[in-house]
């Protein structure tokens, strides 16, 4: 008896390894680099520190003003004394040098240096300034009032930000408010890619009867680049087992992972899966999943290796499920895909046996959300993703699907 192939056609395929099984050995291999470098602050932006940083100056490093106002001292207050004499001002980075007297105040500016002996700073609201002297009108004033003290933000010694944790924008001006232009942060992962076929060409040339364009080498830039990483893009090659043999030479000498599109299905011009095997090793090839199902994972020595498929949705897809989970855990970083419940608005159609991630558009009404399909669902339908905001989860015991059923859905491009 014949021994059946199983196509992209088929629904179940026993070759097939389940999604969670796929990402159980992705994480097996993925091993957080445990190398660093230092980069400037200016620069630091979405890198994962390598230590944790303690703080080494109180912030503020001096009383100031909270307010534009004047700066009195309290006791001067009593008997009801509200005339007072200015006899200077405090501006931001040039203080008042002197001390306050008697019925003396001090104009003073937010942000500027406290004078010595004041202890209340009056909102330039609250007075009424006659000639050289003010009188102040506001009966509710206390002490201490509309004053930053020393320390009272950061004090000395204190854990700032823990290893691991990803620098953001408000971390950096953490940083910058303690004298730090240097942070040790993990080495980026470096990530490799290329797209094969011959039936593929540059988008800078004129396109023959049968052939396409190159979009997969965009579309995996573009999401590579999303990603804090190091990226080589080593182009193109074509259906012959030399070439691809010597992309995968030039990435395993300079990459972490390697990426391919294409060439990984069942078709007499499919190399890439025979040519990591006499490389080094495939761990799976085939998940239940669609779109998706040819992907490749495997190792070429030290370099790990995603083999796409080449459909333009699909690449998108394997890449958000299977590849950005890897180059997290090479960052130090554990995040799973978030899931959201969703009300249908229409009915989807679905055969049991693989995992379905379909197309389709999230709104929000009266704080719930209902999620449509974007039409046809197609693994060459590149608009559909262009279309769509987020991706319907379907699990692979699941059948057809019907209007107000509730399902669960990807926001994709939070990632992508």
């Amino acid at each position: 008896m014949k021994k059946k192939i199983y196509s992209c056609m088929d629904d179940y395929d026993p070759n097939s390894i389940t999604i969670e099984d796929a990402l159980k050995k992705i994480r097996k291999l993925s091993k957080t680099i445990n190398a660093f470098e230092y980069t400037n602050l200016i620069d630091s932006h979405n890198r994962i520190l390598y230590e944790s940083i303690k703080s080494k100056l109180e912030v503020p490093n001096f009383d100031n003003s909270a307010m534009d106002g004047y700066a009195i001292n309290f006791k001067y207050l009593k008997n009801n004394n509200r005339n007072f004499k200015v006899i200077g001002t405090s501006l931001a980075g040039k203080p008042f040098k002197g001390k306050i007297g008697k019925n003396q105040c001090v104009k003073i500016m937010t942000g500027a240096v406290l004078p010595k002996n004041c202890n209340v700073v009056v909102m330039k609201e609250e007075v009424e300034q006659v000639d050289s002297s003010i009188i102040i009108h506001s009966k509710n004033i206390n002490i201490n009032q509309n004053i930053r003290f020393s320390g009272e933000d950061i004090k000395p010694n204190k854990v700032l930000l823990k290893k691991y944790e990803v620098i953001n924008s408000s971390s950096m001006g953490l940083l910058a408010s303690q004298g730090i232009h240097k942070v040790k942060v993990f080495k980026n992962p470096r990530i490799s890619f290329f797209t094969s076929g011959d039936e593929v060409v540059p988008v800078n040339k004129k396109l023959p009867k049968g052939k396409v364009y190159d979009s997969n080498r965009f579309t995996l830039k573009g999401m590579l680049s999303k990603n804090n990483i190091d990226i080589i893009d080593l182009g193109h090659a074509k259906d012959s087992i030399k070439d691809i043999k010597k992309k995968f030479n030039d990435a395993i000498k300079k990459s972490d992972i390697v990426i391919s599109t294409g060439g990984v299905s069942v078709g007499d011009a499919d190399y890439i899966k025979d040519v990591v095997d006499s490389l080094g090793d495939i761990n799976f090839w085939k998940v239940a999943v669609k779109p998706g199902r040819p992907l490749a994972f495997g190792k070429i020595k030290d370099t790990i290796f995603f083999g796409l498929p080449g459909n333009p949705v699909s690449v998108m897809i394997t890449f958000l499920l299977f590849v950005l989970p890897s180059i997290n855990a090479l960052k130090g970083i554990v995040q799973e895909l978030k899931m959201n419940e969703a009300i249908l608005e229409c009915d989807l159609k679905k055969r049991q046996g693989r995992a379905e991630f379909q197309r389709g558009i999230l709104t929000n009404k009266k704080n719930k959300q209902f999620v449509t399909s974007v039409g046809e669902q197609g693994s060459g339908i590149l608009s559909s993703m262009n279309k769509a905001n987020c991706l319907i989860y379907l699990p692979i015991e699941s059948g057809r699907v019907f209007k107000e059923d509730v399902v669960k859905v990807i926001k994709f491009k939070n990632y992508i």
